[in-house]
């Protein structure tokens, strides 16, 4: 995320499919992992998208 500082927003899902990429064996649930991108995100002062599709 702070290397996309060009970008004023951060879209949960798409942060959310590198983490799991870069980090196969990560036991946070989705739930977790967007928490965490959210309150990181917010905190380094980047606006959210949650646009997290339905199941």
């Amino acid at each position: 995320m702070i290397d996309n500082v060009d970008h004023p927003s951060v879209s949960i899902s798409e942060v959310s499919r590198v983490v799991r990429k870069m980090f196969p064996f990560c036991e946070l649930t989705d739930w977790e992992l967007g928490d965490l991108i959210a309150r990181s995100a917010i905190g380094a002062g980047f606006a959210i998208d949650f646009d997290a599709t339905a199941p």
